[in-house]
């Protein structure tokens, strides 16, 4: 008996001086370059109960899968496709398991690398829509933001809420509505700040025919982003479609009673006025708009949008005149004046968008007057 437990001691020994021996030889062939046979030797170590839960272990296979990624040869990247995940995977569990922090500064830049790697990874995995594949590297950022020591992840933006904002477009992109749901409610519980996650969930709801729920995220993006003319245009647009815009003019003029001197609500209400074919009490408010703020770049777009369209809708009537009428040159003057107008927004909106389609009008209205060096500049 005694021999017998002897034998079985000896035989364990020699398990795992074998698994042991397979830690060096990964590090040998990683050092010569043999990368499959490395790759080989990793995933032998990785598995056996002598040396699953190794630190060094760990950091070395994490090193043979950074090799292999990093490689520039496509037959080395061949090796394995799924190497910069597996990097990362290894990485973690070599701090996981360091107790004693042994190897953490040798680890700690490298986990960064392969986070980059990952999520870089990610990314190409959803675009290819591999979306398992993609969530998966995902999980592994997340796991990986407890060893961002330096925060040097976090300058790479790679951060809790950018991997919940990538998982929410990812649900997006595969048409998961009820995830696509519960990662925006994440985002907007922690106020990310992306106006992009409202429209979205507004359009989304739109496509369901959920008009509530689409004003609703609406008035929860207002309270982030109050002067974003996407949600702002959106929601003037659904009340338009429901023939209710005295409901949301009737808000706005209250809101403007506590807040008189808001730049946005006077444009806003504007923007209504204009809609609605209200020509003079949309100029009023754009011009009170401009007023408490002269380069509110919106209101000067939309003015001059408001008089770009009094021009055109001149000139169709002075081209509908029969010929020799004497209404033509009062028409003309009227179009031209409106077209006068309408430059001078337009390009105090250009000076902060650089719009090509701006720029297009302008340089249109400024051949329309005739002012050949003024539309030199926006050709």
């Amino acid at each position: 008996m005694k021999k017998s437990f002897s034998s079985l001691l000896i035989l364990l020994s020699i398990m795992s001086f074998g698994q042991n021996m397979q830690v060096q030889n990964m590090f040998n062939y990683l050092r010569s370059k043999e990368y499959d046979k490395a790759k080989v030797s990793a995933d032998a170590a990785a598995e056996h109960e002598a040396t699953k839960t190794s630190s060094k272990m760990w950091m070395y296979r994490g090193n043979v899968y950074r090799a292999i990624y990093a490689d520039t040869s496509k037959k080395v990247r061949d090796i394995d496709a799924a190497a910069e995940e597996k990097a990362l995977d290894a990485y973690i569990n070599s701090l996981k398991f360091d107790k004693d922090n042994i190897y953490k500064d040798d680890v700690k830049g490298l986990i960064v690398n392969a986070s980059s790697a990952t999520k870089r990874k990610a990314g190409f995995y959803s675009y290819n829509k591999e979306y398992e594949k993609a969530l998966y590297c995902y999980d592994l950022l997340e796991a990986a933001l407890p060893y961002d020591f330096d925060q040097a992840m976090k300058r790479q933006n790679i951060t809790k809420e950018k991997i919940m904002f990538e998982k929410f477009e990812m649900y997006k992109s595969a048409a998961n509505k009820e995830k696509t749901k519960e990662y925006a409610g994440k985002l907007m519980d922690a106020k990310y700040k992306d106006p992009k996650i409202y429209m979205d969930m507004v359009k989304l709801s739109l496509l369901d025919k959920d008009t509530a729920g689409a004003l609703g995220y609406i008035e929860k993006g207002k309270l982030l982003f109050e002067d974003n003319m996407s949600l702002i245009g959106t929601e003037i647009d659904i009340y338009m479609a429901r023939k209710k815009t005295d409901v949301l003019k009737d808000k706005l003029k209250a809101a403007i009673e506590v807040a008189p001197d808001n730049e946005v609500l006077h444009m806003v209400l504007a923007d209504i006025y204009r809609k609605t074919g209200k020509f003079e009490d949309a100029e009023k408010e754009y011009m009170k708009s401009l007023e408490l703020k002269p380069d509110y770049e919106p209101a000067n777009y939309n003015l001059g949008v408001l008089y770009y369209s009094a021009a055109k809708e001149w000139n169709d009537k002075l081209n509908s005149l029969p010929l020799k009428d004497p209404k033509t040159k009062d028409y003309e003057t009227k179009s031209n004046d409106y077209f006068k107008k309408a430059v001078g927004y337009f390009e105090t909106s250009f000076e902060v968008t650089k719009d090509s389609n701006t720029k297009r009008i302008l340089r249109q209205i400024t051949l329309r007057l005739g002012d050949t060096v003024k539309a030199e500049k926006y050709k």
